[in-house]
């Protein structure tokens, strides 16, 4: 069930890898509760949490991508636009219904799903566009 950080997650800087190892672990722990078992506080607290930091995570990295000219930017902006709407939907069904085994199953299959593949196929391209820059500023 756990989904580790691995080096092909890498985007080539390190304040967006870091970030991205928090989201991890903001992820892990909700495993962790999950185990143990859910309550409403924990629920509303990671909802929270989560909506700050990812909305801080999507800017810096949106930032990061235009800085560097990268070809995937507008894509990433665009993937972050959805998955900040599908983080509404969930946060106003808890807020409306409360906390159920469905709702919290449901966003962690959500978050672990997007996170891996976002990562894969969006934000690892920033890494070539950090070489490339690199290289002709030389």
């Amino acid at each position: 069930m756990a989904v580790e950080w691995k080096e092909e997650y890498r985007t080539g800087d390190e304040e967006i890898d870091k970030q991205h190892r928090i989201l991890f672990d903001y992820l892990d722990d909700l495993e962790l509760h999950m185990k143990k078992g859910i309550d409403a506080a924990y629920v509303g607290r990671l909802l929270a949490d989560l909506g700050l930091f990812t909305r801080s995570h999507f800017c810096y990295e949106e930032i990061c991508m235009r800085q560097n000219q990268c070809a995937v930017a507008a894509k990433n902006k665009e993937q972050h636009g959805k998955l900040l709407s599908l983080y509404k939907q969930y946060n106003e069904r808890f807020q409306k219904e409360g906390v159920s085994e469905d709702l919290v199953l449901k966003l962690h299959n959500f978050l672990e799903n997007w996170l891996v593949h976002h990562i894969l196929k969006i934000d690892t391209h920033l890494k070539s566009c950090l070489q490339v820059n690199l290289l002709s500023q030389q």
